[in-house]
């Protein structure tokens, strides 16, 4: 098996390591069985056991790939709220019951089939388009992984896809159900309408003290104050620490000679390319450039699309092939290179240069000092976070051991979304979920543990509580006359709005009504389902579809003071699909019944096999 694969490198270990995440819509909800369990599984499928480190491995790979799409490691924090954890530990769940079952069915897959599907796969060939071994084996040893591992990773898979497309490609899709999904999709209907604005509730009397206590009673869970935490923190980051990091004048110039392109333009150049098969025809096409032929049409008569033409605007070094990126920038501008042996024949073109500067050392000092002090705090950071820890198993308060160490100490006071007390959200780490979600569940005088951040920590401590209030009406008396007032416009505006479409059913028109209310009719363009009308909410459109023709009704602006009024004054049916329509409809049908199926099919599984889950021992992993 293993010599089939050297005879013959980074999309496909994701396809099986994180495959198995096909069925996680599979296995939520499953009631779980916690007797009998030890610590050395998380869980266990019809006597099968999910261990430890095959949960780890999983969990890593997909702590990797949603950081990778993010562009920056995933806290262990954010990977908890994302549910990451319990995610992985149900898709192990339910991909164990189909390997249990597809073993019973004694489901198989030929050494010969795996060794093309490896050889096959795009992410494992070199520039040849063929199997490139150093590649293959490279792509592995970057993801833990060697070579007899990975070949039963993929059996595995491909034995799980058997039965899953056999169930996912056996739906029937009934011709009943795909033209009611047409009309459902492509329906539409055409609206006339016009607005009626908050000025047309006229002129509104202020209200007396009477109505306002009435309005405030009415209404007083929407004057409660929160309930506010007084925090006192101390962060550890290379932020907070930066400034208390010593650095002489001869720091900052070695740092910025060893970073000075960090703090420089690169000359950039806009290159165009023409490719080849072999050097005879790259040599053919660069004397008929040097005779006067065009760049583009030549490439044109090559076959070569405008976007094949057009390698883009480079840095030097942002070109990985050196002897491309050599050639284009020793080009002067609108001249051609001679023939390059790269990958296959080139030859190219400079149409732009845009030169690049550099800063002296005087322009950016401030700039790297700061740069400087904060590498040189984050080094510092794992040295205080033991100092810290030690002072406060002494029974130091984190207030006292910020004085001591030299360090920052910050309180603020917020509710459970991040505002002050004047309702305007604070900023910076005083706003970070963890945070706040510490502090609401601990109390005054509790040691907590430290919130871990991107690039740090925090210690916190809760130093008063401030209890829920009711806010007396004497003290928001304005609030609650605004309040008042703005409910009484959008009451009569919606009333004025329901008199004209009374108006309007007993035998008005809309255009009758428009002038009576001094308005533009507006006629919308034909509206599917799932689609929007500019100027109306979103909420015209189900009642565009729930309307006869040529009947009448009225909703909310999205400012929810002024409301539109509308008549529906055409109902296009869906035009019959054509057959690649229609095949393409069915399909998508096909595969939402295939999800619906297999997350039965799982879910029985599970049901008859029997699921028993660790949680405390899973929690213990994902740090929950």
């Amino acid at each position: 098996m293993l010599d089939a694969l050297r005879n013959s490198a980074g999309r496909w270990f994701v396809k099986i390591l994180l495959g198995l995440l096909v069925l996680s819509f599979a296995v939520w909800g499953v009631g779980d069985i916690f007797t009998g369990m030890g610590r050395q599984k998380l869980a266990e499928v019809g006597g099968r056991e999910i261990s430890p480190a095959q949960f780890q491995r999983t969990y890593e790979n997909q702590i990797a790939m949603v950081s990778n799409q993010i562009g920056r490691r995933l806290t262990s924090a954010e990977a908890r709220s994302y549910g990451i954890g319990q995610r992985v530990i149900d898709n192990l769940i339910g991909t164990t019951a189909v390997d249990i079952h597809a073993e019973k069915l004694r489901l198989g897959i030929t050494e010969e089939a795996v060794a093309d599907a490896i050889k096959n796969e795009q992410s494992f060939q070199g520039p040849d388009g063929k199997f490139d071994a150093v590649r293959f084996q490279e792509v592995l040893r970057n993801n833990g992984l060697n070579e007899p591992r990975f070949v039963a990773l993929q059996r595995e898979e491909m034995v799980r896809g058997q039965v899953i497309g056999a169930l996912s490609r056996g739906a029937f899709v009934p011709k009943t159900l795909l033209d009611a999904a047409n009309h459902y999709r492509n329906d539409e209907r055409v609206l006339k309408y016009f607005v009626l604005p908050p000025e047309a509730a006229g002129t509104i009397e202020a209200p007396d003290d009477t109505a306002l206590k009435a309005y405030y009673e009415d209404n007083k869970t929407s004057y409660t104050a929160p309930e506010y935490r007084q925090i006192g923190e101390l962060a550890l980051t290379p932020d907070a620490i930066k400034d208390s990091i010593a650095l002489t004048d001869e720091d900052v110039k070695a740092s910025f000679e060893a970073t000075k392109q960090k703090y420089s333009t690169p000359e950039r150049r806009t290159i165009q390319q023409l490719l080849f098969k072999d050097m005879a025809a790259a040599q053919d096409a660069h004397k008929k450039l040097i005779e006067g032929a065009d760049f583009a049409k030549l490439g044109q008569e090559l076959g070569l699309k405008e976007g094949d033409i057009a390698l883009g605007t480079f840095a030097k070094d942002q070109l990985a092939d050196k002897k491309i990126a050599a050639a284009a920038f020793s080009l002067e501008k609108d001249k051609v290179s001679d023939p390059i042996d790269s990958f296959s024949p080139v030859i190219l073109k400079v149409t732009d240069i845009a030169p690049g500067s550099e800063k002296t050392f005087e322009e950016v000092k401030g700039e790297v000092r700061d740069a400087l002090a904060k590498t040189r705090a984050s080094e510092e950071i794992s040295k205080l976070y033991d100092k810290i820890e030690d002072e406060r198993a002494g029974g130091a308060k984190i207030a006292e051991v910020a004085q001591k160490l030299n360090l920052k100490y910050a309180t603020f006071t917020t509710d459970r979304r991040g505002a002050g007390q004047d309702g305007k959200p604070l900023e910076g780490i005083a706003t970070n979920g963890e945070i706040l979600k510490l502090a609401f569940e601990s109390d005054v005088g509790v040691e907590n543990n430290p919130v871990t951040l991107g690039d740090g920590y925090a210690f916190i401590e809760v130093l008063e509580v401030i209890p829920e209030r009711q806010k007396s009406f004497e003290d928001i008396r304005e609030d609650v006359k605004t309040a008042w007032m703005t409910d009484e416009t959008r009451k009569r505006v919606r009333q004025k709005a329901d008199e004209l479409v009374a108006k309007a059913k007993g035998g008005g028109t809309i255009e009758a009504i428009a002038q009576e209310a001094g308005a533009e009719i507006v006629t919308s363009p034909p509206i599917k389902r799932t689609g929007t009308v500019q100027g109306l909410p979103r909420t015209a459109i189900p009642l565009a579809f729930t309307l006869a023709k040529d009947d009448f009704g009225s909703v909310q602006m999205t400012d929810r003071k002024a409301q539109a009024v509308l008549q529906l004054t055409e109902i296009k049916p869906a035009p019959p699909l054509d057959e690649s329509q229609a095949e393409a409809l069915r399909e998508e049908i096909r595969r939402s019944m295939g999800v619906d199926i297999l997350t039965q099919y799982v879910g029985g599984l599970q049901k008859d096999y029997g699921v028993q889950k660790n949680n405390s021992a899973i929690s213990a992993l994902i740090g929950e």
